[in-house]
């Protein structure tokens, strides 16, 4: 047979069965000049397009079409899954970040600001006792000290880049403390030796204190609260977009399981029944973490942090009144701004009582003891008559009776000074404060309890959920073995 005579019957073949053409070698070209670039082209490519070819035939057959939607289902499920448990990780994570690095650092900048004001008030308070002062009064002014120098040291430790202006307000109290601390030492010093000049130490001192570090210690506690707050929002916010990741895998199996319906005339499959209600399992319990969580985790840490920064406030500036009502004595005259400093602080801790005695109708914390409210508001009251007391003696020119009711603590014949009042309510305020922080940070883990296991359970149901679809096509696929 001629070499004519066989090329026209290779032709006549490949025309005879034209649907095994595409199985057959790529053969080499026709142009000797190309021969060598189109080879490698061939090398590269044609293996990878034959591979897709044959892909694509058998994806038009039925077991190729059964094969190709549960690749699909395969991949949609595993993806689903995978977003919405990397997310319940990556907030467990940040809900925990929240609670022992966040909260406490406000805690701190709390510290901070109750220290300084407290330290303040009983340097004042000493500083008008008649003779040296009392030990017992300058341990607890050496301890406010160091509360505050340690509470500006936590209050940055969870800072990030972008809290420069906390780690400068820090910064600032740091470096004008130790001023501030020196100008009490002179004044205590020229006040032992009888100097005049001791009052401009002391007064100079307390407006450095109230004017400057004290606004400072001020915005970064509500720098650090404002943290708290816009953490706490944003991790208890509804997990949308992997909670529709999940919504579109069971949308992808209810068409699938039509679709299958429609091939093999086989209403249910019970693989892919098995599948859907392992989704819906995970959708419920995702939701039901989410709704825990914000229910827990944001209204009721609403609930809690409002009488939690009230309370904190009135504190502050009950301590402030204390320090100016003391002031009055140390410049032996009544100051006019000095009643209406009172009168403020009182009414601030009457609302932040109120506020607080309103969250306790919604919050069943153990932790919360109503009586405090009831003490503290008597020993408000107490305050009131005792600086009564204190500022028509100083007007009327009775010293000594006004430095007994400023400085005595613990009055031999029983009557209430207003040193023992104002002991007695920070003391009560200090309780609710600290009982409004553990309300709080219960919260927080309430939240956090809810978001534990999520990630894991989720993960662990869409992979059953891929298994039992595999396994539910395994007989449709058989069919056509």
């Amino acid at each position: 047979m001629t070499e004519q005579a066989v090329r026209v019957e290779s032709e006549r073949d490949e025309d005879a069965h034209p649907s095994d053409h595409w199985l057959d070698e790529v053969t080499a070209p026709s142009r000797p000049a190309l021969s060598g670039l189109t080879h490698r082209a061939m090398e590269w490519f044609a293996g990878p397009a034959r591979l897709l070819r044959r892909f694509y035939y058998f994806a038009s057959t039925t077991p190729g079409k059964l094969f190709t939607v549960t690749l699909i289902l395969t991949v949609a499920l595993g993806a689903a899954g995978l977003s919405m448990s990397q997310s319940s990780a990556a907030r467990h994570s940040d809900l925990d970040e929240l609670l022992n690095t966040t909260e406490p650092m406000s805690n701190a900048a709390h510290h901070l600001y109750s220290s300084l004001s407290v330290a303040d008030t009983i340097a004042t308070t000493g500083f008008v006792q008649a003779g040296v002062e009392s030990e017992g009064n300058r341990e607890r002014y050496n301890d406010a000290i160091d509360a505050a120098s340690i509470a500006a040291t936590e209050s940055v430790l969870g800072t990030t880049p972008d809290d420069a202006r906390v780690r400068d307000l820090v910064t600032f109290i740091q470096r004008e403390l130790p001023i501030y601390t020196a100008m009490i030492e002179k004044a205590r010093s020229n006040h032992r030796a009888g100097n005049a000049v001791a009052n401009s130490y002391m007064s100079n001192a307390s407006s450095l204190m109230r004017e400057h570090i004290l606004p400072a210690a001020s915005e970064l506690f509500q720098l650090t609260t404002a943290k708290v707050n816009q953490e706490q929002q944003k991790l208890t916010s509804p997990q949308w977009v992997p909670l529709s990741g999940l919504l579109a895998a069971v949308f992808f199996l209810i068409v699938a399981q039509w679709w299958l319906w429609r091939q093999t005339r086989r209403r249910f499959n019970r693989g892919f029944l098995t599948a859907t209600v392992l989704l819906f399992l995970a959708i419920f319990w995702v939701a039901l973490s989410n709704l825990a969580t914000w229910s827990t985790g944001h209204q009721g840490f609403e609930t809690a942090s409002r009488p939690w920064d009230s309370l904190t406030a009135s504190r502050i500036e009950a301590q402030q009144a204390r320090t100016s009502e003391t002031l009055a004595l140390v410049l032996r005259s009544s100051e006019e701004d000095t009643l209406e400093r009172f009168s403020g602080s009182v009414e601030s801790i009457e609302k932040a009582l109120g506020a607080y005695e309103s969250a306790l109708h919604d919050d069943d914390v153990e932790v919360n003891d109503p009586e405090l409210i009831h003490s503290a508001r008597a020993a408000t009251e107490k305050w009131q008559d005792s600086h009564e007391k204190l500022m028509a003696a100083l007007s009327e020119g009775d010293y000594d009776e006004a430095v007994y009711q400023a400085t005595i603590t613990d009055p031999e014949d029983g009557e209430t000074t207003a040193a023992q009042s104002f002991n007695e309510l920070d003391s009560e305020l200090s309780e609710l404060i600290g009982q409004a922080r553990i309300a709080m940070r219960t919260y927080l883990e309430r939240g956090l309890t809810a978001m534990t296991a999520v990630s894991s359970a989720v993960f662990l149901l869409t992979l059953c959920a891929i298994f039992a679809v595999w396994l539910g096509i395994r007989p449709r696929l058989q069919e056509y073995l």
